[in-house]
Formats: C-alpha cells, sequence, structure tokens
C-alpha cells in the first residue's frame, strides 16, 4: 500500500482534493450542502443572499465568472425548493 503524507491544516488539499477532487466540483457541492442547510434551519431569504454573494466573491479567483454565476443560480433554486418542503 502506497501512503501519502498530508499535513494536518493544509485546508485546501484536505476539503478540496480530497473529497471533491476538483474545485469545481468542491464548490458547486458546498453551495448545494450550506442552501440545503440555510433552508432547513429557515434562514431569511435576504440573509442568505448575502451570505451566498461573499461566498461567490471568495471563490471568484478560483473558477471562472459564468461558471459562478450558474452555481448562484443553483444555489438559490435548492433554497428555495427545500425551503417549501419544510413549510
Amino acid at each position: 500500500m502506497i501512503y501519502q503524507f498530508t499535513q494536518p491544516l493544509n485546508l485546501e488539499q484536505n476539503l478540496v482534493n480530497v473529497l471533491a477532487g476538483s474545485v469545481e466540483v468542491f464548490t458547486f457541492l458546498f453551495i448545494l450542502a450550506i442552501s440545503a442547510l440555510a433552508a432547513r434551519f429557515r434562514m431569511p431569504t435576504v440573509i442568505f443572499g448575502i451570505m451566498l454573494s461573499l461566498f461567490g466573491v471568495i471563490m471568484a479567483q478560483y473558477i471562472g465568472g459564468l461558471y459562478l454565476i450558474i452555481i448562484l443560480i443553483t444555489g438559490f433554486l435548492t433554497f428555495n425548493a427545500i425551503a417549501n418542503l419544510f413549510r
């Protein structure tokens, strides 16, 4: 068996590469997870929009603009769909 040493505080390696494989997949999965949690705990839409836009600003240095817009729209759609399920 081949072992690879991973540094314990290297969050980019641990979160992005190990869990998702690439930055784009990690961003998409993270947006869906945050949208589901925010909808489940009935976060107001304005607060969720601010949080999602701040996440978009942070992730803009890693991924392209068009893909980021598609991910943000998907996040809002997921938030609204799950929020309607828990009403």
